[in-house]
């Protein structure tokens, strides 16, 4: 994001007296990363993502949600909560993740017995922790976790998160780099309910469609994305709660025109039962 256009979107966070909110505790890589795109503002931890949408609702302002990771693939609860909570997608952001195995100062890997962290961390770093014989256990946060450990003073408890907390002398990194592999990114969404209007290119759409229950439906709206030159970034069937065997596909694309976008969504509508825009925002930059 340029600075100009970061001015911009602080100004009119500060003039309307918004919060970034973000699921995690201090130190989770949620925290990092605003940290690192807005470093001039306030910040509301929240323990989930239901709550982290809640308290956007009832007090305004914009959050940060996690959606997908280069190893893990697509953070369901996230992206259903999203879908289901009427709130727009202003902007895109990709953080790499360097996840490290943390006890408290004084521990010893040799001794450590049980492994905390945040299921989507577990499961990204799943081939080290295979190693060992490790009671793995999961809890809402990578940062939580690491705290809950120096709570209980547990020294054959280790947690996994990132590796900036080498920089606090309460915790001892037992192991770097413990990421199944080392391309390890996650995708984060700007997400709210008033648009900053920051004047920059939005050039990607994510949408979710639910084709007709007819032979080639689903084809017939793929092919007219093609038809249209629109290149497609994210393409992921879901299931519908509710409604056995019937199924929903997540599709990111790339996209400027708006006049593109309307005909696209005039052809889908004649071969699908629903076609929903969850935003028009910036690609972001790896």
């Amino acid at each position: 994001m340029a600075s100009k256009d970061m001015s911009k979107l602080w100004s009119m966070l500060m003039d309307n007296n918004y919060s970034i909110a973000y699921q995690g505790s201090s130190g989770s890589y949620s925290e990092q990363l605003l940290k690192k795109e807005f470093p001039n503002y306030d910040y509301f931890p929240t323990e989930s993502f239901i709550e982290l949408i809640s308290y956007i609702k009832s007090n305004g302002g914009v959050g940060l949600l996690p959606v997908e990771n280069s190893i893990a693939g697509t953070v369901i609860e996230a992206y259903e909560e999203l879908i289901d909570c009427g709130l727009n997608i202003f902007g895109e952001y990709i953080h790499k993740i360097n996840h490290s195995l943390i006890g408290l100062d004084g521990s010893d890997i040799k001794k450590i017995t049980n492994v905390i962290s945040h299921p989507q961390a577990l499961q990204q770093c799943s081939k080290f922790l295979q190693q060992y014989n490790f009671r793995i256990t999961p809890v809402f946060d990578t940062a939580g976790s690491v705290y809950e450990i120096l709570e209980n003073n547990d020294l054959n408890t280790a947690a996994i998160a990132g590796e900036h907390f080498k920089d606090d002398g309460r915790f001892l990194i037992l192991q770097k780099n413990i990421s199944n592999h080392q391309e390890n990114f996650t995708r984060f969404l700007l997400i709210g309910s008033e648009d900053p209007q920051i004047n920059k290119s939005k050039n990607k759409i994510s949408s979710v469609l639910i084709s007709d229950d007819k032979p080639g439906s689903l084809l017939k709206s793929l092919n007219i994305f093609s038809d249209l030159g629109i290149n497609l970034t994210k393409l992921e069937s879901r299931p519908i709660l509710g409604r056995p065997w019937e199924y929903k596909f997540y599709i990111d694309y790339e996209l400027e025109s708006l006049e593109i976008q309307i005909e696209l969504e005039a052809k889908i509508s004649d071969v699908s039962k629903e076609f929903k825009i969850l935003g028009h925002y910036q690609m972001a930059s790896q």
